[in-house]
């Protein structure tokens, strides 16, 4: 198993965070390896990573560019080596052991998705993130409840086939492979997950950037709709 931490000016934390992902999962799963894809930070996150690294084994990736969330989940997804690979957002809004909870769900499944429940974040992420998702059902008639989690759990064969037909999301990335899996024919779950709001200043949506955001996703939304139709 691969698990990846998707990282990008965590200085404050990533470090506390590898070692509770390495206790709470890679230590529980012989064989399995840490990657953490480590997006062009400009606040010391590679250092600290570096640092932890002397303790912590893992696979650093990226560099001093700033790829974007889309290219860095591409590299990342083309490095991994198991069969099962996790992809996790830092920050701290996700609980290391709701990894099983999305591991023992995995039987008969391609993707499993960290649905949040109980989330801690500012309410005006919780409102788009449902309408969001309702938008989602109503276009590709699909039972998605959380398409964008960044806790998620996918096999090796999916894998390969969002790499080899690429993404092309400006934002939402994971719910364009959620949807690319679904018309592909891949089976997926949803499972609740807890999610806490980031420690420290919020890098995420801020509220005056919703208004994009929305026009943005729409666009893709509507362009991958007529791609799969």
């Amino acid at each position: 198993m691969s698990l990846v931490l998707l990282a990008h000016n965590e200085a404050a934390v990533i470090a506390d965070e590898i070692r509770s992902f390495k206790d709470a999962v890679i230590s529980r799963l012989p064989g399995s390896e840490l990657v953490v894809a480590e997006d062009g930070s400009r606040d010391g996150t590679r250092d600290r990573i570096v640092d932890v690294s002397r303790e912590v084994p893992l696979r650093l990736l990226g560099g001093t560019e700033r790829l974007g969330y889309r290219r860095a989940v591409l590299n990342a997804l083309a490095s991994t080596t198991g069969e099962w690979i996790c992809f996790a957002d830092s920050g701290l809004k996700h609980d290391p052991a709701d990894f099983w909870r999305l591991w023992n769900a995995r039987d008969g499944h391609a993707l499993v998705v960290g649905q949040r429940t109980n989330r801690e974040d500012h309410w005006y992420r919780q409102v788009f993130t449902t309408g969001f998702n309702v938008v989602v059902r109503s276009l590709f008639d699909v039972p998605l409840q959380d398409s964008d989690s960044g806790l998620r759990l996918m096999h090796r064969s999916l894998a390969s086939s969002i790499v080899a037909s690429g993404l092309f999301f400006r934002n939402f990335s994971s719910t364009e492979v959620a949807l690319r899996a679904l018309a592909a024919g891949f089976r997926v779950k949803e499972v609740p997950v807890s999610y806490r709001q980031r420690e420290g200043e919020s890098r995420g949506m801020p509220l005056r950037g919703i208004p994009k955001s929305i026009l943005g996703a729409l666009s893709d939304l509507w362009r991958l709709r007529r791609e799969l139709r």
